[in-house]
């Protein structure tokens, strides 16, 4: 058969009005409850080079409903919900077709209420343009597409549409068999018979997306040659089983070419209802296209058990062999098998794609099997600034291994010698460590760190000069991030512990300090200051006097104090209350009594020493009135006896009937009558000096009116 083939196609529209995107469509519906029907249009594109405008999908597509009589009764718009790839597949894993064929289908739903009629309806969708690369439509020309399907009269009862199964090959191969089960199925188990059809036109350049008008649509033009049973070059050409849907061609020559299936459902020998599918086929050059490849080694050091990957193209099934010497059974037909070496060394990866067929393809790779270099150092313990720290390279490597250390930027100059290293940090905190080890063409790396520690400060606050046996305050405040010992050396030959403390020097003298403190854990070190000629210690002066008598009488009351103090510059005596500051001097007492003298005398350096010293007051004296007249004139208002050197001491006065009109302990205490008459009244007077001596006094008092 003779076919015309254009060579070249001269398109002249606007870009905005048309597309060049149209692959197929078909359309089919499900009867639902009540009235309700869920409206189903799947549609096809040209996502490779054939779509010149670069045209996608419509965002929204237009139904036309019409009755069976053609009276046009809605039209519903539908939103596009997104798109989905075709996948191109010949069947044939010994062949590949090219990567510029691209097709992709997108389903709009809705669904639209019709009431029952006696005519039904028809629902229609209109779009342009078919692809221009289709060589068995006439050249120069865009012709669109219809999709429409009919629903029967009510009185043919419910009825779902039958919707084709699978989609055919986008892409054949020329010079070979193409065999596609096409079948459709019928929710309603309705009799389905297929042909082949010639698809509708639709949409034009000018009005790319029209709202469909009434059947009858006009069906596609064909190229010369070219026909609704004839619209592929192939020998056998393509054909398809009425009752079973099964397409099948031979096609020979490579090319786009529009063609159209239907479907039609017989219930009870009456046709119900016909369902079309336009579709487009490509013939395409197709290429023995199996390859086996093995990734190349992406890491190594990692283990014996190794895990390629498989990157062959089009295989489907495999041979691995993993090369291990003296082994059988290091095989696998898995797709991406894995295998452990009994050992480490270099050995070859054989893979078969599709062995057996006479397009298997056989590659090989070489890989190096070693364990994990796995380095790592052991962390030191917590470190001072400035101290040097040891680091020693572990793992699973050479003695050929280059090893390199990374202490960071607050490092001292380090010694490194392979696997060993020291290193001391001028900073405190965690300090990062990198050991990085190259060896059999691996290469691994291990992070840690070493603490750092500040080491501790230290300052000092003490007396700096005093008296001997005076106490000296000594206070040491020190930093550190672990727990400090404190030690004072006082100089004398005393120590003691702990941040506060006292101390009193027996001998006069100028003494050194030192204060230590050191840490036992974390960063351990120790920090003293050293206070010469620190402490200066004074002598005290030496207190001494005499006392002439050191025992008196009342009635001869007259001591004389004598000082003998050595180093003293400045005198103090408290005797009843008088303070004396003359070293020597005499005193006449004015009760009897046993008194302390406390001589206290201070040398230039503001030194003190004290001695007491007891003196003896001796006898008494005691006087009372024996009358008094309490009338308020302050002319002998009381009765008040004089008492003089009584240690203690009781006055009782007692009325003529022997009734205790008054009482004291107090020697000053006096008696103003208490509101009693005029009389004679009795009192009593016991007391006890100084000692063991003890005296009683009795007698008459007046109370005069």
């Amino acid at each position: 058969m003779f076919r015309f083939l254009p060579l070249s196609i001269a398109l002249f529209w606007s870009t905005w009005a048309m597309g060049t995107h149209v692959l197929g469509g078909e359309m089919f519906y499900d009867k639902l409850l009540g009235n309700q029907y869920r409206v189903t249009l799947k549609l096809y594109r040209d996502c490779g080079p054939g779509n010149t405008n670069g045209t996608g999908f419509d965002a929204e597509i237009q139904l036309a409903i019409y009755d069976g009589d053609n009276v046009f009764q809605f039209s519903q718009f539908v939103g596009f919900t997104g798109e989905n790839s075709v996948p191109v597949d010949l069947s044939n894993p010994c062949l590949a077709a090219p990567p510029t064929i691209c097709a992709a289908w997108a389903e709009y739903i809705t669904t639209v209420e019709l009431p029952p009629n006696a005519t039904g309806y028809v629902i229609s969708y209109q779009r342009c343009c078919r692809t221009p690369t289709i060589i068995n439509l006439p050249s120069g020309l865009l012709q669109g597409l219809t999709c429409t399907v009919q629903i029967p009269p009510s009185s043919s009862g419910n009825n779902s549409s039958p919707r084709f199964s699978d989609y055919p090959p986008v892409a054949l191969c020329p010079g070979q068999d193409m065999t596609f089960d096409h079948s459709a199925t019928d929710p309603d188990g309705d009799v389905l018979v297929y042909d082949l059809f010639t698809p509708y036109a639709g949409g034009t350049p000018d009005d790319p997306a029209p709202l469909a008008p009434p059947p009858p649509y006009t069906n596609i033009l064909w190229a010369p040659g070219y026909s609704s049973g004839d619209p592929i070059d192939a020998d056998p050409g393509l054909s398809i089983d009425p009752g079973t849907g099964v397409l099948s061609v031979h096609p020979t020559l490579a090319g786009s070419f529009a063609a159209g299936i239907r479907v039609r459902e017989f219930r009870n020998g009456q046709l119900l209802s016909a369902s079309i599918r336009d579709v487009r086929f490509d013939v395409v050059p197709c290429e023995v296209n199996i390859v086996s490849s093995v990734q190349d080694q992406q890491e190594f050091c990692t283990g014996l058990t190794v895990a390629p990957e498989n990157e062959s193209i089009n295989g489907q099934f495999w041979h691995w062999d993993f090369g291990d010497p003296g082994m059988t059974s290091d095989t696998s037909n898995l797709a991406e098998p894995q295998w452990t070496y009994a050992n480490e060394g270099s050995y070859t990866i054989t893979l078969v794609a599709n062995p057996g067929w006479p397009c298997a393809d056989t590659s090989v790779s070489t890989y190096e099997v070693h364990p994990p270099l796995a380095p790592f150092f052991d962390r030191p313990p917590i470190r001072c600034t400035d101290e040097s720290a040891q680091f020693v390279a572990q793992g699973s490597f050479t003695a050929a291994a280059s090893i390199s250390w990374d202490f960071g930027d607050n490092a001292m100059p380090v010694m490194a010698s392979g696997p060993l290293a020291s290193a001391a940090f001028i900073a405190a905190g965690a300090q990062a460590v990198q050991l990085t080890v190259q060896d059999l063409g691996c290469e691994e790396s291990f992070t840690d760190s070493v603490v750092v520690y500040p080491r501790p400060t230290l300052s000092a606050e003490t007396d700096r000069s005093g008296c001997v046996n005076t106490p000296f305050n000594f206070a040491g405040t020190a930093t550190a991030l672990t727990p400090l010992n404190y030690t004072w050396r006082f100089g004398d030959g005393s120590t003691t512990s702990g941040p506060l403390a006292t101390h009193a020097y027996a001998d006069p003298g100028v003494y050194d300090i030192v204060l230590t403190v050191a840490t036992d854990e974390g960063c351990i070190d120790e920090r003293s200051i050293v206070l010469n000629d620190w402490i200066e210690v004074f002598p005290k002066p030496v207190a001494a006097f005499t006392v002439e008598p050191d025992e008196v009488e009342l009635m001869d009351p007259r001591i004389e104090v004598q000082d003998f103090s050595q180093l003293a510059q400045e005198w103090s005596y408290v005797i009843e209350g008088i303070t004396y500051t003359q070293p020597s001097f005499v005193h006449e007492f004015e009760e009897a009594g046993q008194y302390a003298i406390t001589q206290v005398v201070t040398s230039g350096n503001n030194c003190t020493s004290a001695i007491t010293r007891i003196v003896n007051v001796t006898d008494h004296l005691f006087y009372a009135p024996n009358a008094f007249t309490p009338d308020g004139d302050g002319v002998n208002d009381t009765f008040a006896p004089s008492v003089r050197g009584a240690r203690l001491y009781e006055i009782m006065i007692m009325d003529r009937w022997g009734t205790e009109r008054f009482h004291s302990t107090d020697p000053k205490a006096e008696w103003t009558g208490d509101g009693l008459p005029q009389g004679i009244y009795t009192y009593k007077v016991r007391l006890a000096e100084f000692g063991a001596y003890r005296k009683e006094y009795s007698g008459y008092v007046t109370l005069l009116r």
